[in-house]
């Protein structure tokens, strides 16, 4: 089985950071050190910018709505 899918993350300092975390529990992690981290997508640029705005209120720092392709794959 193989799902593919276009969505939109949040990211910051030059694509280097990526918005993570459920519910509520929201930080920016190194793209480099996700891990199991879960990431927060969204289905629109819009939704995402919205959504990103409504949960940090006024961040004092820029981000970007950045589309990406989601794959899920079954391994076995």
């Amino acid at each position: 089985m193989r799902i593919e899918r276009e969505r939109w993350v949040i990211m910051r300092n030059n694509r280097s950071e990526i918005f993570c975390g459920l519910a509520r529990n929201y930080q920016f992690k190194p793209v480099n050190d996700i891990g199991n981290t879960a990431i927060k997508t969204y289905r629109s640029r819009n939704t995402a910018l919205s959504s990103f705005e409504s949960s940090w209120r006024q961040p004092d720092f820029e981000v970007e709505a950045v589309k990406i392709k989601e794959i899920y794959e079954s391994v076995d």
